[in-house]
């Protein structure tokens, strides 16, 4: 469904935004300037979708902006781009421009200030992101045949692709993205110079790719573009990781069933589908350091993975209470704290679910165990190292730990075990 009617795609802007829009474009048109929303924000509008942000191309400098305007932060100002922060909004205002001078595949070395809003929208990436909207006038700007690209559901550069995508590598990454974000397809022509451009891709930094790969991750539609990123190999651009292991094509469509799941359980199926079981541990560690991916998204993807495959070896196990509570309810508890544990539960759930291709049969057994609050860690044991240490002086402290695990593991295969005087008769008999 799109809508190109500018009146309707004005009336679609939520409060307070639309009033902030319409106050900024008009303190600019007071200046003698033009201003319109472009790029993606007005795509969207289309699309019947509310942006996520709202960005307006301007006529005026952006030295004379942050002298219109009484809170600016120069965030790109050598490219045109101020924030204008706005009843405590911030907004970007970047001034028409034509790009000179591609010099490292990802910005010009030179732009040009003083050019028509034509000459700007010449130099945007994708047809579908050239549209203009003039807030003032509600005019809708297409120069590129953004609209009826966007009618047919199709990624196109603006001109040649090549160029395009020469002056700037990430554009590739972004039309794979957009396939995953929008359910788009791309153009033919644009698809080749993907392949073409690779090398001039490899020049962009790999904290923008773990940008635009989390985008992807979070998508509704994240297979379209992961298969496009295995197709042209973009991410073994970036780590040296083997990915797209032989399992990717019997897995990926596990992805489907993961729309509600959170980011790190997407992360993790992308790693269980993704790399070898034998060698996943090393391989995702080699990945996420390259691809800068934060220590607790590392870790917490990592958990998720190493629990699902430990479940599925101890398949039967999870069948009986004692099996629940050893092999999820204690691990997760241990890595998440009793708080998230839960939480956690259900997040394996649905891993199991994707990964298997079938229900995880011991949600509801594993509930009712939670439910009952057993003990599940060394601090839930009704006795501690320093009464053992008294009860047992002769005992050598490296064996306290492995007396304390000893205890724990008894009463995670049954609760009613964890009473001062059986534990300690258990552990005097092991002595």
């Amino acid at each position: 469904m799109m809508n190109q009617d500018p009146n309707q795609l004005i009336s679609q802007i939520p409060s307070p935004f639309l009033e902030d829009l319409l106050e900024i474009s008009k303190i600019i048109q007071n200046y003698g300037g033009e201003a319109y929303l472009v790029g993606g924000s007005v795509r969207d509008l289309i699309l019947n979708k509310v942006p996520h942000e709202y960005d307006l191309a301007v006529s005026i400098h952006p030295e004379d902006m942050q002298k219109i305007f009484k809170r600016t932060v120069p965030t790109g100002i050598k490219h045109g781009t101020i924030t204008v922060l706005f009843h405590d909004r911030s907004y970007e205002l970047t001034t028409f421009r034509k790009d000179e001078d591609y010099m490292d595949g990802r910005r010009p070395e030179t732009v040009q200030f003083g050019v028509s809003l034509s000459e700007d929208l010449k130099r945007r990436d994708f047809t579908m992101n050239a549209l203009a909207l003039d807030l003032q006038k509600k005019i809708l700007v297409d120069e590129h045949s953004g609209l009826e690209d966007i009618q047919n559901s199709l990624i196109r550069t603006i001109g040649n692709p090549e160029s395009r995508f020469t002056e700037d590598g990430l554009r590739p990454v972004r039309a794979i993205r957009f396939v995953s974000t929008l359910g788009f397809t791309i153009h033919p022509q644009t698809a080749e110079a993907i392949e073409t451009c690779r090398p001039v891709t490899a020049k962009v930094s790999p904290e923008r790719i773990h940008d635009e790969f989390l985008k992807i991750i979070r998508s509704k539609n994240p297979i379209g573009g992961l298969d496009l990123l295995k197709k042209y190999k973009t991410l073994e651009l970036f780590t040296k990781t083997k990915l797209y292991s032989e399992d990717w094509e019997k897995h990926k469509n596990g992805f489907s069933k993961l729309l509600q799941a959170s980011e790190r359980t997407r992360l993790a199926y992308f790693l269980a589908c993704c790399l070898s079981e034998q060698t996943w541990l090393s391989d995702s560690n080699v990945f996420f350091k390259e691809l800068r991916f934060s220590n607790q998204r590392t870790k917490d993807s990592q958990f998720l993975v190493k629990t699902l495959y430990s479940l599925i070896q101890q398949k039967e196990e999870l069948r009986t209470s004692p099996g629940l509570r050893t092999h999820l309810l204690h691990p997760v508890a241990q890595y998440s704290g009793k708080k998230e544990l839960w939480d956690w539960c259900l997040e394996l759930s649905t891993l199991w679910s994707a990964f298997l291709n079938e229900e995880a049969f011991w949600l509801t057994q594993a509930e009712e165990e939670w439910k009952k609050n057993p003990p599940l860690l060394l601090s839930d044991l009704v006795l501690d190292g320093n009464l053992i240490r008294e009860k047992f002086p002769e005992l050598p402290a490296p064996k306290l730990g492995e007396v304390l695990r000893s205890s724990l593991f008894s009463v995670l295969q049954d609760p009613n075990l964890n009473s001062e005087k059986l534990l300690l008769d258990q552990i005097r008999k092991s002595l």
